[in-house]
């Protein structure tokens, strides 16, 4: 997927984003605090849920992307606004997704494939190709509702390739039931296979390690170009794990890391956070499916100098067709990467608007553009407000 443009309003807390347009590789979001970077990102996280089948009261969107087949969808819908039961926001508002009684309806939405209307709906009927269909919960998106038709299945399959936040080691329950099971992950018979699953990067990351040692080995070796200090990497149990009576699992598999001149394996508990969060930003660049896009928020969050530099130029260096969109505060990171790529976000009282470097005369030359930045964001002083 290459995302397009966007747009998008929760009229429940009277938040939007303005249109804005994305970069097909990279897109580095600038600006202060509270400006709406983060927003940006849940907001796009946000059209995969729905595209999945989620309901989210008061929101209303309109985004255009390119499949990996280079097809242009535009797809946008509303959803009815609900008054949220507590004051305070919570995810159970946010989402109505339980019992039927507290799910909204969309109001209305439309899906167009190469600018020919395929869907179109409103309260009362949902026309597919120009024909009316038997009446389907109001509730779910016509992505949901009409996955398994030829023209609509490409686009729940590439809002599935959006990955947010990749970068905690954590690895599911259904993972760790394989391996109790003794499964030989005979699903992913290919690299390709394990890639374009629906796993999250941790549990691609131990298959990976337990299936596809080659690639791993490269995961490795990029790793220890970071650290030298590390003289080698694996992801294993200290005993053969299983699970308790109360279902907790015991021994489960660690990140674990030998340092140079030393006997000793140290534990992901006790390797920095830094680390790890390199490890799974280098194994996310190779285990995500073709065509991705990473959303990653505060980018620079634990890293030092050492990881800023490699991983800043994996950025740079794309390989796998995947785009990024993340968020930064820390002037290396700004600094090495181009104001070419920048996105910088504005916000004025819930209105969230995004420019390009262009838009604000911003040198083209690195050492003035960041200046240039400062300049600009200190004319739009506002935050959350």
């Amino acid at each position: 997927m290459k995302l397009l443009r966007l747009s998008y309003q929760d009229l429940a807390s009277g938040l939007s984003i303005d249109s804005c347009d994305f970069f097909s590789d990279l897109n580095l979001l600038v600006g202060i605090s509270g400006a709406g970077k983060t927003s940006i990102l849940k907001a796009i996280s946000n059209l995969k849920r729905i595209a999945n089948g989620e309901s989210i009261n008061g929101v209303k969107w309109d985004v255009e992307f390119l499949t990996t087949d280079h097809i242009r969808y535009h797809w946008l819908g509303e959803f009815e606004v609900k008054k949220a039961r507590s004051p305070i926001k919570i995810e159970e508002d946010e989402v109505n997704s339980n019992d039927g009684e507290n799910k909204v309806s969309i109001i209305r939405e439309t899906l167009l494939k190469d600018q020919e209307v395929l869907i179109a709906r409103n309260q009362e009927v949902i026309e597919f190709k120009h024909s009316k269909t038997p009446k389907l919960p109001s509730y779910l998106s016509c992505i949901e509702l009409f996955n398994q038709e030829e023209d609509v299945f490409p686009v729940r399959q590439e809002f599935n390739k959006m990955i947010f936040n990749p970068l905690k080691f954590n690895i599911s329950y259904s993972t760790f039931d394989k391996f109790l099971r003794n499964y030989e992950y005979n699903e992913y018979n290919s690299l390709s296979e394990l890639q374009s699953s629906q796993l999250d990067i941790s549990d691609k990351l131990l298959i990976n390690y337990q299936k596809y040692p080659d690639t791993f080995e490269i995961i490795k070796r990029k790793f220890l170009d970071i650290f030298p200090q590390v003289e080698d990497l694996k992801i294993e149990s200290l005993k053969p794990f299983s699970l308790t009576r109360s279902g907790l699992l015991k021994n489960p598999p660690y990140i674990q890391i030998k340092e140079k001149n030393s006997h000793v394996w140290i534990l992901e508990p006790n390797i920095s956070s830094g680390m790890i969060k390199s490890l799974m930003f280098l194994a996310t660049i190779e285990l995500s499916p073709d065509g991705s896009v990473i959303l990653i928020d505060e980018f620079e969050n634990s890293l030092g100098v050492n990881c800023l530099d490699t991983l800043t130029e994996d950025l740079l260096v794309n390989y796998r067709d995947l785009q990024f969109i993340i968020t930064s505060h820390h002037p290396y990171i700004i600094n090495n990467i181009s104001a070419a790529y920048w996105k910088i976000v504005t916000r004025k009282g819930g209105v969230i608007q995004v420019h390009n470097a262009a838009d604000f005369h911003i040198s083209k030359t690195r050492q003035k553009a960041f200046i240039d930045l400062i300049n600009v964001l200190e004319e739009f002083p506002q935050g959350v407000s």
